[in-house]
């Protein structure tokens, strides 16, 4: 198993995955959001997270929905 670094460009999600010691894969199981919709989190393919999954996520890492949230990149126009 590929074990994730603390880079700057994470996700929060991630970061706090990193300072809980447990994996994605963990926390897939954990939380029952799956593993997929996760990885497209971590990737930032997936920008619109299901509310009722972010909840299921922060219980499990202990935190706030909004300690989960990336604020919105602002696009060059």
């Amino acid at each position: 198993m590929r074990r994730m670094e603390l880079r700057d460009d994470i996700t929060p999600i991630d970061r706090k995955c990193i300072e809980k010691g447990i994996s994605r894969t963990d926390l897939s199981r954990m939380s029952g959001v799956p593993i997929r919709t996760l990885e497209g989190w971590a990737k930032r393919a997936r920008t619109n997270p299901n509310v009722y999954q972010l909840l299921k996520v922060a219980q499990v890492l202990g935190c706030h929905i909004e300690d989960l949230l990336e604020p919105e990149r602002e696009t060059q126009e």
